[in-house]
């Protein structure tokens, strides 16, 4: 009882400083770990998006659950980014100028970095008046009647437009009007929706229609359906006077949501939707009409009726939007009808994925707005509505149109019609009956124009010399004595030929020239494309248009490599110096909690300060190799021996894993770091004459001419190397995998994030092949075909091996939880060993006995 009485003296005089030593520590530490945790949860950085809409009409709705859409799927599959898109709501209810004022706060209130929506052209550009001063992108939905000037994009720089003008939709009209041989047609429109642009569309479709014979007989002028009940009195009268026309084609020009259902029931009354009338809806009245009614009510009177819609490519991606989309309108609305979402909604998810393009294109740490802006401007991407590339602030891919009509709860695709050919053959017979010709264009329904220019077959032209024959190679047929041309771009080519539903003919022609002529003979129409390694760049998208890449392209050094012989400290790689210290600062408080808890009651703990810390250290460390020989008295210290065997066993097992994988790999150090280092150095560098690279690395680099060394045959690359005439060699990347295909073996690759616009087919400007190519090519690298025809024509593993990447290390990130709950377990044996030693001496002080229990059972505690 004595010693007992003596080492509880000791105790009482060193708990109140421990005590406070060690809560000191697990303040510090706990803090930090739970941060650590914090970080490694919010991970992503948010980045705002405003988005201002109409939300209360249908289409403001149908475009925000597209934009949910697509916030869910690059959020969810958006695994490699750091970037979580959030988007920030605003309600203009149709007013432009209640744009001006959620602009603002968007901006300045909520932070946000670009702003999309707007629906109408004066909101826009109210809104880009603001932005201009901050350079925040807007991204405008607004589908002008005209094609703006390109004074557009002088006065407003941040301004974009996701939408085409709606020129051509009078042009499909007017074919169509045209194919039913009438010479007067009635125009009707609600007056809220026809402003001063709809006046510029009214007198371009009467113009179209002179050039037809044709002539605006009517208009009917609806009056905005919130005016008084008055104007019901007034549509009725209005309608009444359509009766009787002699050839009566009406067009509807402008129909708003509510306005919709009402006019379709005086309509079908007065028996306008039979007869002989044909009713042509323009595309935003007959996406009101199908939104906003019964379709029960409308499939009757409408089912004949000719609906014009913008083409959507029928790719996978697209079908996963909109089975999604309808799932998402028929949980809101109720309705089992299977429409087409609208164009603008569709567009509106473009929105984002241009917006995710945007902010993926470069480093991540900081955007700034004049760099978002900039990426935006030369965004090149296949989206939902088609391929999004930017001219002068709008989208320059001019959409087929589809002609489209209901039956019962399903559409019914008539007739595509592009831009540039029209119809493929006539819509309908001169002098059908109505429903004879309705039978005959279902009948003859296409999905591709045919003209008779495409009828002959279509010239497309191949380098007849590449940098790597892998690309495009010329071949002597031994039968025929013909050339034929194999390589991965002819492979990329003939399998996107295969997904079209009509045959293509084309014989390929040989161009013994450069790069820039053969794009200048694809302009100027010597050839109908060009086919193999093109670059897709700023300058030459100028003139010709180029598919959706279907090879990604950047700058890439190859620099000779050797061994890494220099490992003497490679026993510290397998973890990065923050977990070293981490695990040290683990060990240590091991150490102070076990000295602590066995310091009064176990005599191997005791002496002079320097043996007990020395044998708490030794303890503690060489439990690491369960070799330890002192024996523990304490039941909390049996706690924190489980702990710490546990969090010593994964850390020893960690490590041994991560120095093997080390050791048995034979890492090569490249000889050149950095493209700056070959810039202040003055080093020789290699690149291929006929490519771009030469000409990039003097303008845009900075590289003195006289370092460059321009070197035409591939095979001299390892001859210049071995002579010390270059000291690095600057490649595309997709070379950069042929390089490596040859010379698997002493390079590596180092890249520093200078991209281009890679791989694409060229085709002359508003050629009607490039959305299908680009479909194509989306739809080869969605099913994997894309993958297995690089591993075919480039072996993956030189690539991998001849790519430079840091050591892969064990970090604190994948250890924190482990510590922070060693740390805790630690932290609560330590404060219940305190109160057990308090109870003790207070058991002590009152001389208690009996059923209470005595000191030697608290001590063991």
């Amino acid at each position: 009882m004595g010693f007992l009485q003596s080492s509880g003296n000791r105790s009482r005089r060193h708990v109140p400083s421990i005590s406070r030593l060690f809560l000191l520590l697990s303040l510090l530490l706990v803090p930090t770990y739970s941060g650590v945790a914090t970080k490694a949860v919010d991970e992503k950085n948010v980045f705002k998006v405003g988005v201002i809409l109409d939300l209360d009409s249908h289409l403001g709705n149908q475009m925000r659950m597209a934009i949910e859409i697509a916030c869910q799927e690059v959020n969810s599959i958006s695994s490699s980014g750091i970037h979580y898109i959030k988007p920030n709501y605003i309600n203009s209810h149709a007013k432009s100028l209640r744009a001006i004022s959620a602009a603002e706060k968007l901006i300045k209130r909520k932070n946000v970095q670009v702003i999309i929506g707007l629906e109408t052209w004066e909101g826009a550009t109210l809104v880009a008046e603001i932005a201009n001063q901050s350079q925040i992108p807007v991204i405008s939905l607004a589908r002008d009647h005209v094609a703006p000037t390109l004074m557009a994009q002088t006065l407003w720089p941040s301004l974009f437009r996701m939408s085409t003008d709606e020129s051509d939709q009078i042009k499909c009209i007017v074919d169509v009007v045209g194919s039913y041989n009438r010479q007067r047609v009635t125009i009707i429109y609600e007056a809220g929706a026809y402003d001063t642009m709809y006046s510029k569309l009214l007198n371009s479709l009467s113009e179209e229609l002179g050039k037809i014979g044709s002539t605006i007989e009517d208009q009917l002028i609806l009056q905005p359906f919130s005016s008084p009940a008055g104007a019901e009195v007034s549509l009725e009268e209005n309608l009444m006077k359509l009766k009787g026309k002699a050839s009566p084609i009406f067009i509807v020009l402008g129909l708003s949501s509510p306005r919709s259902t009402h006019f379709l029931e005086e309509a079908k009354k007065m028996g306008l939707f039979y007869g002989d009338s044909i009713w042509i809806f323009a595309e935003k009245p007959f996406t009101n009409l199908l939104t906003s009614v019964d379709h029960s009510a409308i499939s009757s009177p409408v089912e004949d009726a000719i609906g014009i819609i913008t083409y959507r490519p029928k790719n996978q991606a697209y079908r996963g939007f909109r089975s999604k989309f309808l799932n998402m309108f028929r949980r809101k609305y109720g309705e089992k009808f299977n429409f087409e979402p609208a164009i603008d909604a569709v567009r509106a998810y473009d929105c984002i994925m241009t917006v995710k393009n945007a902010i993926d294109a470069g480093p991540s740490h900081d955007i700034m707005p004049e760099i978002l802006l900039n990426r935006i401007s030369h965004t090149r991407l296949m989206g939902l509505s088609g391929p999004i590339q930017f001219e002068n602030g709008q989208l320059a891919y001019r959409p087929k149109l589809q002609l489209v009509s209901v039956n019962g709860k399903e559409y019914r695709e008539l007739k595509p019609w592009s831009p540039n050919f029209g119809f493929s053959r006539s819509f309908v017979a001169k002098q059908g009956s109505r429903r004879n010709a309705y039978a005959i264009a279902d009948i003859s329904k296409t999905q591709e124009e045919r003209t008779s220019v495409e009828n002959k077959p279509m010239v497309i032209g191949v380098p007849g010399k590449t940098s790597f024959d892998k690309f495009v190679k010329e071949e002597r047929d031994n039968t025929t004595g013909k050339a034929k041309y194999i390589g991965f771009c002819i492979d990329v080519f003939e399998k996107a030929v295969s997904h079209f539903p009509n045959r293509l003919d084309y014989k390929f022609s040989r161009h013994d020239g450069t790069y820039e002529e053969l794009v200048n003979k694809v302009r100027n129409k010597t050839y109908d494309a060009a086919v193999g390694d093109i670059t897709i760049l700023a300058n030459r998208s100028q003139f010709v248009e180029f598919t959706q890449p279907f090879m990604a392209s950047e700058l890439s050094m190859i620099v000779p490599a050797k061994l890494d012989t220099d490992r003497a400290f490679i026993f510290m790689e397998p973890f990065t110096p923050m977990m070293w210290i981490a695990s040290g600062g683990i060990l240590i408080y091991t150490m102070l909690v076990v000295w602590f808890l066995e310091h009064p009651t176990n005599p191997e703990f005791r002496g002079p300060w320097t043996n007990q810390l020395s044998t708490a250290l030794w303890f503690t460390f060489s439990s690491l190799f369960f070799a330890q020989r002192e024996r523990v008295y304490r039941n909390f210290t049996r706690i924190v021996l489980v702990i710490w065997f546990f969090v010593a066993l994964i850390l020893t097992q960690s490590y041994t894993a991560g120095l093997t994988s080390m050791l048995t790999l034979q890492e090569l150090k490249p000889t050149v770091t950095t493209m700056e280092w070959l810039r202040i150095s003055k080093a020789k560098v290699g690149c291929d004459p006929d490519a771009f690279v030469c000409k990039h690395l003097t303008d845009t680099l900075n590289f003195s001419k006289d370092v460059i060394v321009p070197i035409s045959n591939t095979t001299s690359y390892e001859d210049e190397f071995r002579s010390g005439n270059i000291s690095a060699l600057l490649l595309e990347y997709p070379y950069e995998r042929a390089f490596f295909t040859e010379y698997c073996y002493g390079y590596v690759a180092i890249r520093e994030n200078y991209r281009f616009g890679g791989f694409g087919f060229a085709f002359p400007k508003d050629s009607p092949h490039v959305a299908n190519f680009s479909e194509a090519i989306l739809e080869l690298s969605e099913s994997g075909e894309m993958k297995r025809l690089e591993d075919k024509w480039f072996r993956p593993e030189c690539t991998m091996r001849n790519f430079t990447s840091d050591t892969p290390r064990l970090g604190l990130d994948s250890f924190w939880a482990l510590f922070v709950f060693t740390i805790a377990t630690y932290t609560v044996c330590f404060l219940f060993a305190c109160l057990c030693t308090r109870r003790n001496r207070q058991y002590r002080e009152q001389g208690s006995t009996g059923d209470e229990m005595n000191a030697t059972e608290m001590s063991i505690l």
